[in-house]
C-alpha cells in the first residue's frame, strides 16, 4: 500500500467504524470551534465539534515511552491524542515537531498522546528499529507497536499518518489525514481540554493488564528455557503486557509473534489500579 501525501484541504474521506458502530463522512480539515458559544448557562463548557461516539480501544501489548500499557477505557477525563504513523514514512516523520509540541504544552492540561506504530515494511515491524527512530526523531510521548494492525482496522485506518482526538468521555471528536492543519488541530485539542467533564457510571470500569519492563537488557527466547534460541532483546523502560507464564517465564508479544522473558530480570506490575 502506497503512503498517502494529502496536501488539499477539506478531503471527503469515509470511515467505517464497524466496531464502534459509527460512519464517520468527513473527518479532515474542519472549522475551529468557537470558544464564545459554548460556556453553558450552568458554567459548563461543550466543544462544538462533533461527538462520533465511543472511540474503538487501542489494543497495544508492546510500549515505550510510558510506564504502563495505556487504554482508552482507563484515561477517562483526559484528552487522547492518537496518532496513526510509522518511522519510515517521510509525512509521519514531518508532522512529529508538531506533535511533539503540543505534548510538551498540554500534557500538563490532560493531553495524552499515543503514536500507534503500523508499519508497511518489514524493518518497521522490529521494536529495536522503533527505539532507535524514536530516539533519532526525538518522540517523547507513548507509542505502542501495532505490527498485526488490531488499532488500525479498528479505526478502519487507510493513511500515514492521521490524527485522531478523543475527548475526556472516550469519544471521537476530530480527525485529520496528513499533514498540514496543525492550527486547526491545536484548536481542537484546546477547545477539548476546555470541556467540563463529569464522571459516568461508565467511568468506575478499568482495564487491569498485568505487565512487565525489564530491570537490565534482556534477551527474549523462543521458550521457557536458557536452552532456547535468543529471538531477539527488550530494554528497561520498555513496557509488554503479560500473555502467560510457565516456570518463571513470562510469554509477551514480541515483533510479529511472540517470546519469553526471565521474571528474574524484569518488575511485574498491573495497570488499572490505585496507585
Amino acid at each position: 500500500m502506497l503512503r498517502l501525501l494529502v496536501v488539499a484541504l477539506g478531503l471527503l474521506v469515509i470511515l467505517i467504524f464497524g466496531r464502534a458502530g459509527l460512519s464517520i463522512n468527513a473527518v479532515t480539515a474542519q472549522s475551529a470551534p468557537d470558544p464564545n458559544t459554548q460556556l453553558k448557562p450552568d458554567g459548563t463548557y461543550v466543544s462544538s465539534l462533533r461527538d462520533y461516539g465511543p472511540a474503538p480501544e487501542i489494543s497495544g501489548e508492546s510500549w515505550l515511552n510510558t510506564d504502563m500499557p495505556l487504554r482508552l477505557t482507563n484515561l477517562k477525563g483526559k484528552v487522547v491524542l492518537l496518532d496513526m504513523w510509522t518511522f519510515g514514512c517521510i509525512n509521519c516523520i514531518h508532522i512529529i515537531p508538531s506533535v511533539r509540541d503540543w505534548h510538551e504544552k498540554y500534557a500538563d492540561q490532560g493531553l495524552v498522546i499515543i503514536g500507534n506504530h503500523f508499519p508497511e515494511f518489514s524493518y518497521e515491524h522490529d521494536i529495536a528499529n522503533i527505539r532507535d527512530a524514536l530516539v533519532r526523531l526525538d518522540v517523547p510521548y507513548a507509542v505502542t507497536q501495532d505490527n498485526g494492525g488490531d488499532t488500525w482496522r479498528a479505526y478502519n485506518n487507510r493513511y500515514w499518518p492521521t490524527v485522531y482526538l478523543i475527548d475526556k468521555q472516550g469519544h471521537l471528536r476530530y480527525g485529520h489525514i496528513g499533514e498540514g492543519g496543525y492550527d486547526t488541530t491545536e484548536a481542537a485539542i484546546q477547545d477539548l481540554l476546555k470541556e467540563t467533564y463529569t464522571p459516568s457510571a461508565d467511568d468506575t470500569t478499568i482495564v487491569a493488564l498485568d505487565y512487565l519492563t525489564p530491570t537490565i537488557d534482556l534477551n527474549v527466547r523462543s521458550g521457557s528455557s536458557t536452552n532456547t534460541e535468543i529471538v531477539g532483546a527488550i530494554k528497561p523502560g520498555e513496557v509488554f503486557v503479560i500473555r502467560g507464564e510457565d516456570n518463571g517465564w513470562y510469554r509477551i508479544q514480541y515483533n510479529d509473534g511472540e517470546g519469553f522473558v526471565s521474571g528474574e530480570y524484569v518488575t511485574v506490575s498491573r495497570s488499572g489500579e490505585a496507585a
